[in-house]
């Protein structure tokens, strides 16, 4: 085996195994409402998620995203069965290790690095611990397909630039298409490209038509993607959200993904002037190396960090500025920037004189690195295990209630946030339950876990309520709650504790949706939590 297929091996391999543990996790939060909706569409819908909203109105309300791409993938990972989340959970490996080399091939291509330090660039990427919302949880896709079309589409460019065949320019250009329509963060990728003929190639700025020219197609499909959106939204880019407000937060939030990406999560309690110290040094002692013992030109070198650490992460990380929230996959592109800006620092001792000593030392850091990121990754995990098993009992201790319940029973429900936001109703109704469970029970939870917080969650909420305590035949309550790490399930019923049935009449009386949703919460941590989860009463056979 060459050195270089040893090298692209040992990345793929780094990408793939520590999230093999992952392939049997069951579906979290968003995923259930995704996959329910997704993986029943026929297969000749496709064309027609290129004019609407992939989601539809399963969040209450109508989003501003054409992705028919990452929603092709719902219905091929369906078509294994929408109830098993093994499909979706071997798609997102696979895009996570294509991810991995396309960092790597983009650290040798654009970066210009050796073997070794491009290698290490690509292994990087693949074990940092912030990408693994985006890999182990399935709806956590929707950052890492994006990321594999957008860098597939840079580097064939710079592979075209550097004299292969043109064909190589219009794949790149096809690969920017579907990168548009998988999501719109990626229309960022126009002026990395301009930015990366002037700063890395070397191709100087004019105004004659044989500079503008490669960029016909790349700014006519850019153009054509924010028109579709405005005329189907009213708006390009969301850009009624730009506020003071929301560029303070987004700052706010810029700050935080950074370190988190640099020190993994327990670097969010890392100071800020000591995070800019540790960064410093770290800079400072690769320029001193390269200063010392460097022999490369340093006017490329400083040009390709100034790139990949303000072009590339500056680029990926601005859409972000109208997300509206803050997510670590939301930093999944800009991540391969932070990556090879790594390699560069190794490829500085790489290539430093004299060679065999400094190269040891680069080395020797480089597996040091490698080594923490594995750790902090192994860790981070293990914690999306335990919140899909939690999610999983939850779906299947509220089935087993609801079956057992007599019809018209209120369940209180407290799954955790991190296993079930945006869960319900979705989670307990087919796919993942063999019968609509809201046809036969009723379900309440606090805001968090409903499907639509802010439109349907208290109307719904007060609803069920009524029409509970309006049935003449006084169907039970039963109020469950599950420990975010063990998954324990605490159960009462108002034939366990009368008084259960009088504080839940009691949400009726709140006045707005703050004091309903904090008295749910009560409920559930104060009154619930700590009792015996005892066996559901025997009613209607399943």
């Amino acid at each position: 085996m060459t050195a270089r297929r040893l090298a692209i091996t040992l990345i793929v391999l780094a990408a793939v195994l520590p999230y093999l543990p992952t392939l049997n996790d069951y579906f979290a939060q968003d995923d259930f409402g995704v996959v329910g909706l997704l993986s029943s569409k026929p297969a000749g819908y496709f064309p027609r998620w290129f004019t609407m909203p992939w989601t539809e109105d399963i969040w209450g309300y109508v989003p501003d995203e054409v992705r028919p791409f990452p929603a092709l993938t719902y219905q091929i990972a369906g078509i294994f069965g929408p109830s098993s989340p093994q499909a979706n959970h071997v798609i997102n490996v696979l895009f996570h290790a294509a991810n991995a080399w396309l960092v790597f091939a983009i650290a040798e291509a654009a970066a210009g690095l050796s073997l070794g330090p491009a290698a290490f660039a690509g292994l990087v990427f693949a074990v940092l611990p912030m990408q693994t919302e985006s890999v182990a949880w399935v709806t956590g896709r929707v950052d890492s397909m994006p990321a594999c079309f957008y860098m597939a589409s840079f580097l064939l460019y710079i592979r075209w630039r550097a004299g292969c065949r043109v064909a190589l320019y219009w794949w790149s250009a096809a690969w920017f298409f579907v990168a548009l329509f998988t999501k719109q963060n990626t229309v960022t990728l126009l002026p990395a490209l301009v930015l990366a003929d002037w700063m890395l190639l070397g191709r100087r700025p004019s105004l004659s038509w044989g500079w503008v020219r490669p960029y016909v197609p790349f700014a006519f499909m850019t153009a054509g993607f924010l028109a579709l959106r405005l005329a189907l939204f009213g708006e390009a880019a969301r850009e009624s959200t730009l506020t003071a407000e929301r560029v303070r937060l987004f700052l706010i939030d810029l700050s935080t993904h950074v370190r988190r990406m640099v020190f993994g999560e327990p670097g969010l309690n890392v100071p800020e002037p000591l995070f800019a110290g540790r960064v410093a040094m770290a800079g400072a002692l690769v320029y001193a190396v390269h200063r010392v013992f460097g022999h490369r030109d340093g006017r490329g070198t400083w040009r390709t960090v100034a790139y990949f650490s303000g072009v590339w992460i500056g680029l990926a990380v601005a859409p972000t500025i109208v997300a509206g929230y803050a997510s670590p996959r939301h930093m999944y592109l800009a991540s391969a920037g932070y990556a090879i800006l790594l390699g560069i620092g190794l490829d500085v001792f790489w290539r430093a004189r004299p060679e065999p000593a400094v190269r040891r030392v680069g080395i020797g850091l480089a597996c040091a690195v490698l080594l923490a990121y594995a750790v902090l990754l192994s860790r981070d995990i293990r914690l999306w295990g335990v919140r899909t098993s939690v999610s999983r009992a939850a779906v299947l201790d509220i089935e087993r209630e609801a079956l057992a319940a007599p019809p018209g029973t209120l369940i209180l429900a407290g799954p955790p946030r991190r296993s079930w936001d945006f869960a319900l109703p979705h989670a307990i109704r087919p796919p993942f339950v063999d019968l609509d469970l809201t046809k036969r029970v009723s379900v309440i939870s606090h805001s968090s876990i409903h499907c639509c917080p802010a439109a349907l969650w208290e109307p719904y909420t007060r609803q069920a309520i009524r029409e509970w305590l309006d049935d003449a035949a006084r169907p039970p309550v039963v109020a469950l709650h599950w420990d975010a790490e063990s998954g324990r399930l605490a159960r009462l019923s108002d034939r366990d504790d009368p008084f259960l049935r009088s504080l839940v009449g009691m949400l009726l009386d709140t006045k707005d949706v703050a004091s309903l949703d904090r008295l749910i919460l009560d409920i559930l941590d104060d009154y619930v939590v700590g009792r015996t989860a005892g066996a559901p009463a025997a009613s209607s056979p399943r």
